[in-house]
């Protein structure tokens, strides 16, 4: 693990498990879970999700994907810096005090992001901390942009060795987001994908379930716990459950079963239209806010309206030959009270 602060230059470094993180100091639409008697004392903070879709840096480092390695694929420095300026664009507009995103490449994209959202003399404004986890030697990874202070981070993965090879996959990271004296433990997830096919990945995404379903569980206690990213699994593919407990309406299987809220899902068990990714002329939902715990969740949605969506709210997904489009996912965004 590293920390830049900018106020005191300096680097630590450490290691969790054989996996790389980073953690940064710089300058630069539904839910329930309320506790009426403690209501004023509870903190507001808005959230955004967004996987990023393979968002590489312009340095060539021999693990990008294949389709960036080709010559004749258009990438290029000046390729990269427009990209960045229209994440920067993006997340201006969500305004969100906290960021996550899937499918960066490095921890050094977190200070190229910074810079471009630093020209503000509003220090509420400023996203002054950050996190990067992957595991050694991937593609890809997840990071966090925070304008509150971040602490106790972790991350968390598998490390199967009986049956089937176990292929590449994200880590979970355990964070921590203080605001006054209210905690909110956050779990950044991008499981495993279906690609090799839906049923032979699943056993994968049902293992990393299991894993965070635990870390759930051991950190929730009384306090507020959510858990985002992108899980790569539809909503309708988990366990929905309306008879559990008021409030909740899925139950994610681990070695104790815990019981969580999603906003797809409506308070009839309906769900939502609009997802997150348009894949094969219709909506997914599989970028997902669960969350238990003394935390409510309102205003949640599939941001639909932007330069980042088409005319019909679909994600503009990104060319690389001709640099247009932003992402093939929409960001999601929502508020948290704990």
């Amino acid at each position: 693990m590293k920390r830049f602060n900018f106020y005191k230059p300096g680097i630590r470094y450490g290691q969790i498990a054989a996996l790389s993180a980073v953690l940064l100091a710089f300058v630069s639409c539904a839910g329930v879970f309320s506790d009426d008697s403690k209501e004023n004392a509870k903190e507001s903070i808005k959230v955004m999700n967004w996987n990023l879709q393979t968002f590489f840096d312009a340095n060539f480092d021999g693990n990008e994907y294949a389709e960036y390695k080709s010559p004749k694929s258009g990438w290029s420095q000046q390729r990269y810096e427009a990209r960045l300026d229209k994440l920067a664009s993006v997340i201006k507009e969500t305004d969100a005090d906290v960021i996550i995103m899937e499918e960066l490449e490095k921890e050094e994209q977190i200070q190229d992001i910074a810079n471009r959202l630093s020209g503000t003399f509003d220090f509420k404004k400023l996203y002054s901390q950050a996190i990067f986890a992957t595991n050694e030697g991937a593609s890809i990874g997840c990071a966090v942009l925070s304008r509150l202070p971040i602490e106790e981070v972790t991350v968390h993965a598998l490390d199967i060795r009986e049956g089937s090879k176990q292929p590449s996959m994200r880590p979970i990271i355990r964070l921590s987001i203080l605001s006054k004296d209210r905690e909110l433990t956050i779990f950044v997830n991008h499981w495993k994908s279906k690609s090799g096919g839906a049923e032979e990945s699943e056993i994968w995404r049902k293992r990393q379930e299991k894993l965070l379903a635990d870390l759930i569980w051991a950190a929730k206690k009384d306090g507020a716990v959510l858990a985002v990213g992108d899980f790569n699994k539809e909503i309708s593919e988990f366990d929905i459950n309306l008879s559990a407990t008021e409030g909740k309406n899925v139950i994610l299987h681990g070695s104790e079963d815990v019981e969580v809220y999603s906003p797809w899902i409506n308070d009839s068990g309906e769900i939502q239209k609009t997802g997150s990714y348009w894949y094969k002329n219709h909506w997914e939902r599989i970028d997902h806010f669960f969350v238990c715990g003394n935390i409510e969740l309102t205003d949640f949605c599939a941001e639909t309206e932007g330069e980042w969506a088409d005319s019909e709210g679909r994600p503009l997904r990104y060319q690389i030959w001709s640099g247009r489009g932003y992402s093939d996912h929409l960001p999601i965004t929502c508020t948290v009270k704990f």
